[in-house]
């Protein structure tokens, strides 16, 4: 985006597989600090000068040293938040089934240990622990980063509630580019996500029993319940599981679906299958969480249900299916809110003023 735009941008990116091959004991010392990555850092912006570095990853190969880096050659930063590892080692907000906030606020999340958050192990868990720990008692978070891209208002509260400085910290969600609309015209439920726990599965598969016995249900991805989803298929003609699917196919199906179901039962930072389903004009069926209830207007782009409430979910779905002409307004609505907030333009805009105020804020503090 911001190439086609004119921008310089230099890449410096690096591949988590490279863990795999590693010491797990010398990874997770590396992410605490890594000296290394922090040295080369410093030589990129030597050799590129660049205005700002924006990050948006550094766990765990980079680590914080590398805002360090920035600050000691005099270059502003931005940190892009789409989750909340700042805040929470697991970086879901979700332990054991449900929704957990114990370590929000902790600069030592000491439970995380305990519970084995990260990865189920105790070592990890200590890793990314250490980490964070480490980084707030250096002031990297409250002295070496400009200004912190929230995906969405609800992630900026809980930046805060755990200590973050609040005026540096801008919401800004994620964009697609606009591959047109769609017609709902195969007249199907469909998912697209993770096959995992806390995206809300299993309360999926209990609804669809109750929906009416028109109404297919597509599932689109793949994780640790693809067997659940392929017995699901199997006991029930509706549902449909179609594996792993390339965003263009994704596309295709969202175009035809009549809505798009987002079951997640954790609070989901922001729904990227959200703005890809209103970019096509598709409406949303989500579970009511305070992100959801942010990016889905009750009645007007879609409808909310109770978290875990299969009946809930199973109305919703017959309501909608049940009004084809509130359904179509739906899809008009669907599609205006993509245009008004979601499209690459207005991303672009948002983003450079960000980064004006990193380079703004930065050279006054020097000042």
């Amino acid at each position: 985006m911001l190439r086609s735009r004119g921008e310089e941008v230099s890449d410096y990116t690096l591949d988590n597989a490279e863990i795999k091959s590693g010491n797990l004991i010398t990874v997770g010392l590396r992410s605490v600090w890594n000296t290394r990555e922090a040295d080369r850092v410093k030589d990129l912006i030597r050799s590129t000068k660049p205005d700002l570095m924006k990050v948006d990853n550094f766990f765990p190969l980079l680590s914080p040293s590398v805002f360090d880096a920035a600050k000691a050659m005099g270059v502003p930063t931005a940190l892009s938040v789409r989750n909340y590892r700042l805040i929470c080692p697991s970086a879901n907000l979700f332990r054991d089934g449900h929704v957990c906030t114990t370590c929000v606020g902790s600069k030592i999340a000491l439970a995380a240990i305990q519970h084995r958050c990260y990865r189920q192990s105790y070592l990890q868990s200590a890793a990314v622990v250490a980490s964070n720990a480490y980084a707030h008692l250096r002031g990297v978070w409250t002295n070496s980063v400009d200004r912190y891209i929230a995906v969405s208002s609800f992630v900026k509260q809980q930046l805060v509630a755990g200590g973050f400085p609040e005026e540096r910290i801008i919401v800004k969600p994620n964009f697609i580019s606009d591959s047109g609309i769609g017609d709902g015209s195969g007249g199907y439920g469909l998912y697209v996500g993770r096959l995992t726990e806390e995206k809300g599965l299993r309360s999926l598969l209990n609804a669809w029993p109750d929906v009416p016995p028109s109404v297919c249900l597509k599932i689109i991805g793949d994780g640790p319940l693809e067997s659940l989803l392929r017995q699901a298929s199997e006991a029930d003609p509706r549902i449909e599981y179609l594996g792993r699917k390339s965003l263009a196919e994704v596309c295709e199906y969202l175009a035809k679906a009549a809505f798009l179901v987002f079951p997640s039962e954790w609070y989901e930072p922001f729904g990227r299958t959200i703005v890809e389903a209103y970019c096509k004009g598709t409406p949303v069926i989500a579970a009511l969480t305070p992100p959801m209830k942010a990016m889905v207007d009750e009645g007007v782009t879609g409808l909310l249900y109770n978290r875990t409430d299969k009946k809930g979910l199973a109305s919703a779905v017959s309501i909608l299916m049940a009004d084809s002409e509130r359904l179509n307004l739906m899809r008009e609505r669907a599609r205006a809110k993509y245009l008004a907030i979601y499209t690459e333009d207005q991303n672009y805009r948002q983003l450079m003023d960000i980064f004006h105020q990193c380079i703004d804020t930065h050279h006054s503090q020097l000042a």
